[in-house]
Formats: C-alpha cells, sequence, structure tokens
C-alpha cells in the first residue's frame, strides 16, 4: 500500500480538535449583526421585503408585542419599516420621513385612513450602525397601541381590534407599499404573555429566517446580511501612480487623503465621491516612502522622509488643508533609513516621535522626537522596561493619560540582522509625560508568525486594540484582522483575509478607524518598483465579527444550556488528553518516512510549490487548493473549511455528471449528526456556496432528483480534471504517440491531489489517483535521464517519491542524477538519509550498496 503522510493528517486533525475547544464558547456568545433593506434606491424589484411568519402565521390573544433594534441613514425618502395586516384585512404600519425642515420622524397608522403616533428622532441617530430600539405593545383589549423609543412613551387609542389577531408581518416592501427607507433590523422579538418567537437575524446569506431554536420560520426577498460587511473586506477603490504617493486618513472630514508630487487627491469614506485638486506648489520633500502625519489641531499633513535625499533639501513639510500650500519645516534627517517605523504625536499634537525601524542592516529602538527650533531629530530617552530592537511593530495614538501602545513586530536582542530574528509578540504602554515605558504583555501564538501593521486602533472602552496582521515574509500572503486584550493579550480574529503582494520593502499598509460611520479601512500600498505604486482601499464595518461567530450565523441555533456547555468543554477537554497522548506514544515509536530528505538544489522547484498559472475559472485541486474567478482573482480565502469540503465533493462527484444525493452531503460533511438536523445548515452552505461561484464562468450548481451537481463547461479549467484525462488517455487500448504525462508535468509537480486536505472520505479518491499516475511517470525517469536531463530527472523522481517514498526506481536515478550534478560525495550523503529513514520505518536495512547504484561501472551501463 502506497504511505500517506500520516505525521500530518494527525497534526491537523490534532489541530481541528484543539481549535474547536478554543472557539465552543465564544460561538455560542455570537452577536446578531441584522438585515439591511435595499431601499428605494434601488430597482423596485430588488427591494428588500421581510415576512416574518412566511407560513402558518400564529394567534395572539390579548396583546401583541414586538422589540426590534432599527438604524436608519435616509435623508430623503419617505419608507414603510414594518407593515401589519388582520385577518379582516385591516392594515397598520410603521413609516419613516425626513421632513423638508430637517427633522426626522416615525409614524404609525392605519393605513389609508389616519395617522395616530408621532415618534421625532434625532438627527445624531440618522447613521449606519446606530441603533434605535423600538418597543411596541398593541393592547387588543384595550383597542390601545402603545411605542417605547428614546426612553419616551407614545400612545394612540381606538383602533378597533379584535381580541386576538393571526398576523402578516412585513418589514420594508409589503404586499400594499414597495417604499423602504434605507435601514436595518436585528434582534427581532414577536410576543404576548404566554409565547415568544426570536429571530437574532444573523444570517450570512440565502432568503430563509431562522428563529433561535434553528427552525425556518420567515422569508426574506432580496435581504442584506450584515454580518458579511462585518467579516469581509469590501473593495472600495483603488488608485495607481506611476511615482510614489502618499495616503493617511483625516478625521475632520471622514475622507482618506493621497498626496502625489503635484496634487491632492480626496476619496470620502461616506459618500465615495473621489476629487482632485492642485497644489499651490509642488511638494518640497522628494518622496522616497510617501510616509505622513496629519495634525488635526493645525489642520495639517505632514510629509517626511527619515533618510536624506541624495543631495541636500528638506526632509519634513507640511501641508496646510485649507490652502493647499506646501511650506518646508526643515532639513532634520536620521542618518539611516528606518523602514517600517512608527510614528506618533502626543496628545495635544505638538511633539512628533518617531520609533524603531529598519535600516544599514540593523533593527532599532530609539525614541526621536522632532524638534522645529533646532531642525532635528532629538534622541528622547525614556526609562523602565526596554523594548528590542524592531521593525514592523504598531503603535496607538496617543490617549487621554498620554500614553502610546507599540505592540509586536520583527528583530531581536542585538539589533544586528546579522544574528537573525524573531517576532515579538509583546505589548508596551508609553507614556510621554513620565517618558516612561511599561511593559504589558508577552504572548506566543499558537499559529504562522505575523506582524501588525503601522497602527493599532483602540477600542472606545480602551479594554482592546485592533491590529492588521500578516505573514510578511511571504511576497503573496494575507491579511487579517486581529482583536487583543490590553488586560493579558488574549485574542481572536475577526475578519476574513485580505489578499496582498508585498513584494518591496517599500510596501505599506494601514488600518484606520471612522468612528463617525464606525468602520475600519484599510490603505494598502504596494509598490512594483520604486517608481511605481498601487494604493487600495477597503472597508469593513464594525463590530467585526469572529471567524467562529461568522461560521456559527450559519447554524443559527440556540446557545445551550449552561449544563451541557460544562459537558462539552469537559468531554472535548478529554479528548485533546487522549489525542495528546496518541501523539506523544507514535512520537516515541518513530517518525514518519515522509520527513523530507535534505533538499539537493536550491534552484530545483519542490514538489509542493504552488507553480499554477494565474488563469481565469481555473481551479487547481493538486498541490495547494486554489480558485481565481472569471477575473483571474484568487478567490481561495472565500472558502471556508465546510464551504471548500462541500465543493470539492460536488466537483469531484460531477466530472461524469453523477453528482451527489442530499443525504450523502449530510453524512460526508457532518457526519457526526442526524441527517435531518443537518437540514439548515446544508442548506446555508449550498446557498454560500453558490454566491461563492458566481464569479467563475463555466461552472453552474444544479439541483434534479434530489441531487446536487455541477455543470462543467469547456472555459473551465481544473488541473486534476485535465491530468486525469491524459492518464487515461495513456493507460487506454489506443495510446496516442504524441500524447505523453510531461506535457502535463507542472502541474502534477504542484503536489499530491488535495495533500493538505486530510479528509478520511478523500483517501480513496487519492490512492486511486496515485496508482493511476505511478505506471505511467515511473518510466518516464529513465527516458528523461537517459536524455541528459538531469535537473528534470530528480523533479520527476520528487513525484514518485511523494507518492512511494520507498521507490527503488526513482531513488537509483535520483541519486545518478545528483551525482551528476553535485557529485559522488553529495550524492553518497542524500543515500545514506535514505537508508537511515528506511530502516527507521520498516525495521530492516535496505539492501542496495550506494556504489551499485552510483558507480562508474554503472553509469556506463
Amino acid at each position: 500500500m502506497i504511505k500517506k503522510d500520516k505525521d500530518l493528517i494527525l497534526h491537523l486533525k490534532v489541530y481541528k480538535i484543539i481549535l474547536l475547544f478554543i472557539l465552543v464558547v465564544p460561538a455560542l456568545k455570537s452577536q446578531a449583526q441584522g438585515l439591511m433593506f435595499n431601499s428605494n434606491d434601488a430597482l423596485m424589484s430588488e427591494r428588500t421585503a421581510y415576512t416574518v411568519f412566511s407560513s402558518d402565521a400564529p394567534t395572539f390573544h390579548d396583546h401583541l408585542r414586538m422589540n426590534f433594534d432599527l438604524s436608519l441613514w435616509d435623508n430623503e425618502h419617505l419608507g414603510y419599516v414594518f407593515n401589519i395586516i388582520d385577518s379582516h384585512k385591516n392594515s397598520y404600519s410603521l413609516t419613516y420621513i425626513y421632513n423638508i425642515n430637517g427633522s426626522p420622524a416615525l409614524n404609525f397608522n392605519i393605513d389609508s385612513k389616519s395617522n395616530k403616533i408621532k415618534i421625532p428622532l434625532h438627527l445624531s441617530q440618522l447613521n449606519k450602525r446606530i441603533w434605535i430600539n423600538v418597543k411596541v405593545d398593541i393592547d387588543l383589549k384595550a383597542n390601545a397601541v402603545t411605542f417605547y423609543v428614546n426612553g419616551q412613551v407614545y400612545k394612540a387609542v381606538d383602533f378597533g381590534f379584535d381580541d386576538q389577531i393571526t398576523p402578516i408581518i412585513t418589514f420594508g416592501k409589503n404586499p400594499h407599499y414597495s417604499d423602504v427607507p434605507k435601514m436595518a433590523v436585528k434582534n427581532l422579538t414577536i410576543s404576548n404573555d404566554s409565547k415568544t418567537y426570536t429571530f437574532p437575524l444573523n444570517e450570512w446569506s440565502g432568503n430563509d429566517v431562522h428563529d433561535n431554536s434553528g427552525e425556518i420560520v420567515g422569508h426574506v426577498d432580496n435581504p442584506v446580511w450584515l454580518i458579511n460587511s462585518s467579516y469581509f473586506w469590501e473593495k472600495r477603490t483603488t488608485f495607481n501612480f506611476h511615482e510614489v504617493a502618499g495616503a493617511n486618513f483625516n478625521l475632520q472630514d471622514q475622507s482618506l487623503l493621497i498626496f502625489k508630487s503635484d496634487s491632492l487627491i480626496r476619496y470620502d469614506m461616506k459618500s465615495g465621491r473621489i476629487s482632485a485638486q492642485a497644489f499651490q506648489n509642488k511638494v518640497p520633500v522628494p518622496l522616497f516612502l510617501g510616509k505622513s502625519i496629519i495634525n488635526t489641531r493645525e489642520n495639517k499633513l505632514y510629509a517626511y522622509e527619515v533618510l536624506r535625499a541624495p543631495k541636500p533639501g528638506p526632509c519634513v513639510a507640511s501641508l496646510d488643508l485649507a490652502t493647499l500650500k506646501w511650506e518646508v519645516v526643515g532639513n532634520a534627517n536620521i542618518k539611516e533609513q528606518r523602514h517600517h517605523h512608527n510614528i506618533f504625536y502626543d496628545k495635544d499634537q505638538h511633539d512628533l516621535y518617531l520609533f524603531g525601524g529598519y535600516g544599514s542592516f540593523a533593527y532599532h529602538n530609539d525614541f526621536f522626537k522632532l524638534n522645529k527650533q533646532t531642525d532635528n531629530w532629538d534622541k528622547a530617552i525614556f526609562t523602565g522596561d526596554r523594548i528590542t530592537p524592531r521593525f514592523f511593530s504598531a503603535s496607538s495614538q496617543a490617549n487621554g493619560n498620554n500614553e502610546v501602545y507599540i505592540f509586536g513586530g520583527y528583530g531581536n536582542q542585538s539589533g544586528n540582522q546579522i544574528v537573525g530574528g524573531r517576532h515579538f509578540y509583546d505589548l508596551y504602554q508609553v507614556n510621554l509625560n513620565s517618558h516612561t515605558i511599561k511593559k504589558c504583555w508577552e504572548i506566543k501564538p499558537n499559529e504562522e508568525d505575523f506582524v501588525p501593521t503601522n497602527n493599532l486602533i483602540i477600542s472606545k472602552d480602551g479594554q482592546y486594540f485592533y491590529a492588521l496582521c500578516y505573514p510578511h515574509e511571504r511576497p503573496k500572503t494575507q491579511l487579517r484582522l486581529y482583536k487583543f486584550s490590553i488586560k493579558d493579550g488574549s485574542y481572536q480574529v475577526v475578519s476574513g483575509t485580505i489578499p496582498v503582494t508585498s513584494e518591496r520593502i517599500e510596501s505599506d499598509i494601514n488600518l484606520f478607524f471612522n468612528p463617525v460611520q464606525d468602520e475600519f479601512f484599510c490603505v494598502i500600498q504596494e509598490f512594483t518598483d520604486p517608481n511605481r505604486s498601487t494604493i487600495r482601499i477597503l472597508a469593513l464595518e464594525f463590530p467585526p465579527v469572529s471567524q467562529q461567530e461568522y461560521e456559527q450565523s450559519q447554524k443559527a441555533i440556540a446557545p445551550p444550556r449552561p449544563v451541557f456547555r460544562y459537558v462539552i468543554l469537559g468531554g472535548v477537554a478529554i479528548l485533546i488528553i487522549g489525542m495528546a497522548f496518541l501523539i506523544i506514544k507514535k512520537r516515541r515509536i518513530g517518525k514518519s518516512t515522509q520527513e523530507p530528505l535534505a533538499e539537493e538544489d536550491s534552484s530545483i522547484a519542490v514538489i509542493n510549490k504552488k507553480n499554477d498559472e494565474k488563469r481565469a475559472n481555473a481551479i487547481y485541486l493538486l498541490g495547494e487548493f486554489t480558485v481565481y474567478d472569471k477575473n483571474s482573482r484568487d478567490i481561495t480565502y472565500l472558502f471556508s473549511p465546510k464551504i471548500k469540503q462541500l465543493f470539492i465533493l460536488l466537483l469531484l462527484n460531477s466530472r461524469n455528471a453523477t453528482g451527489v444525493v442530499s443525504k450523502k452531503i449530510s453524512t460526508v460533511l457532518w457526519p457526526d449528526k442526524d441527517v435531518a438536523k443537518t437540514k439548515n445548515i446544508k442548506g446555508v452552505t449550498i446557498n454560500h456556496l453558490r454566491n461563492i461561484i458566481a464569479d467563475i464562468e463555466g461552472i453552474e450548481l444544479t439541483f434534479l432528483n434530489d441531487t446536487y451537481c455541477f455543470k462543467l463547461h469547456d472555459n473551465l479549467f481544473c488541473d486534476y480534471f485535465t491530468v486525469t484525462a491524459s492518464l487515461e488517455q495513456m493507460n487506454g487500448s489506443e495510446k496516442p504517440a504524441e500524447v505523453t504525462i510531461l506535457q502535463y508535468f507542472d502541474l502534477i509537480a504542484r503536489g499530491g491531489l488535495l495533500q493538505y486536505i486530510p479528509e478520511t472520505w478523500l483517501d480513496d479518491i487519492k490512492l486511486g489517483y496515485e496508482e493511476t499516475l505511478m505506471p505511467v511517470i515511473l518510466p518516464e525517469v529513465k527516458k528523461v535521464y537517459e536524455s541528459g536531463d538531469f535537473r528534470k530527472t530528480l523533479d520527476i523522481t520528487r513525484v514518485v517519491l511523494n507518492i512511494d517514498p520507498f521507490n527503488d526506481t526513482a531513488l537509483k536515478y535520483k541519486l545518478k542524477a545528483l551525482r551528476r550534478i553535485k557529485g559522488i560525495e553529495y550524492a553518497r550523503k542524500v543515500y545514506e538519509e535514505f537508508t537511515t529513514e528506511y530502516e527507521k520505518s520498516l525495521g530492516i536495512s535496505y539492501q542496495v550498496p550506494f556504489e551499485k547504484i552510483c558507480s562508474n561501472k554503472s553509469e556506463l551501463r
């Protein structure tokens, strides 16, 4: 039997179990994000209509009470918040209107008859994500309606109600009226004295609305689920420049300011409007990095370069944002460059500080303060705890106590780059009054190493900070938003990913927060060369949600009772201890033979390297799972683990148009659940998958005879299907002479089939692929070697040995090729490593001596 990478699979499974343990409790506390409505700005057919009870509406006796949170940000339209129709076809509505005199109000009406209640609102409440709690009590016996809004009570009588009502309740567009204001609703409760229906409205996709027990009760047309904008970063706009440009956020007018050598571009974060104005004079500072900071007290933007230009000249200049005139501040500079340093003002915006950075093959930890009088960056001395030299750290703005927080980075104790570096995950409180430093904590995250981007955003209560983090050592990497506790460093990831290219050290990333709009936005400045840059702007609604909260929103189930929660935690803890014991036991028995041999030549591609062409409508299953949409955009990050499993299950069963029956999807993806109880979560997962593949041409999800299947077209590319089709041709009775497996070797060399996805239901499929590939690719080793292409020989032997680590033929030609490229002693070293692993794994010595494989005599044969 072909050996699998058992250690990798075991590690991943244990990691998933531990991750589940960490996430159980937070996931049960997920907060509702709400439902946003397409308003009068949209076509009538695209406006949102939410029917609370889509079938079999309950009957309420004596009272009908409603409680919900409402957000409004409309200063143009009249629209319907909700509408109630009783069994006599009487219609009652809560409407919203923004009056000409600027006095917004809610009105409760008997439709087509009279306005019964008017509820004034404050202009300050008209903002997205500002929630107004609305309570309404319809007293059927007393023929009265009472509203509780903004701490005020509004009541009217004489409605003519019956003692009971079976209501049709609709929010937004309703059977009688199509006007919808710009609004959102969350945390809806419908009740009387004997029954209560709760609707968190925390779904992430689809048209079904669940109550808090997970049952589908309502239906919504054209929904906009707010949780998506609090998890996925939304691309706003992109600017391309043939020069260096800088960017910063101006809180005063809520605009992103992008400055070039001759003009200023303003991007209004609220309206999305873009405007450009020429400066009165050109920027006096040569822009190499485009670094800047805004002084809101002076209404000025300061541009600066730490390292002096080749010719002496200004290094700091200020732009008056009212007049757009530049003034030279001075020639102050630091002797060496300080890439990825931190810069911040004191709380009164009088003193400007600079910390850390990298330059001249050294990491730095000194503080400088700009002295305008002497035109110099003076060293600022701080006492207390020492911050080790670093770059890629992040800093906050000064708070009311004149304290700045500095977090993380990369460097070392000495600051000398020659001795290497390490990642830091520590937080320091820097007091700019007393010039003291206090270390708050240091943690060791159990995940891939990362660094923060420039800015820390402190929460309003001062208990947390937010930071965008990413693995900086990878040129093509991904950003994610993290939320850290200032008290102890506990953290969670609270957003989806942002793909980013960081090929050059000049690349710069900033995180900003707009408290007026309640949203984060990320500004990415990517350099392709020192004189060409791209600035991308993305936004994320506040509050952000964690990955576990986002995935929990699919399930729409009520939190378990406390006792049951402890049972879960105890069971998972026992399971973790058991798995840890098994790992230790396995390690003592012996390591897996899949430990890679030493890399023979750094110039030779490694099998598992992601080596795909960035092409449109492409799916890669060999090696690292990757998907590109119709615009050649990498959308792999959209596939959560469960959606990825569903996608792969359907795709592998759609090549021959067989598909997968609904029940099998449930048993494969949720093997620990009763099939009947997976209906809701399965439906939500399938709907989300439909949304993702909507941007891929050539693939369409169909449902017929209780079977899901992808309809695949010729313009869709899948590497596995391409390789499999060629293998079938070569193994067939009529093998075309011109077809060889080497035509598809770049695809095969990416790695094994879904090798990083260790699901047990994939094992037979993976084994079948390997057993089909081996008899076709193994004969090519000898042919390629005898043709004199020794590097290609090594590439092919890697593929074979990845499948069968102890294949004699592959080993033979690997050593022969290494002897030709690196010499006989190097080949002997690799042979000895192989035989050591062979004996450890199989318990016997390898019988073929090195001389028989690599002697001069064997080379002459």
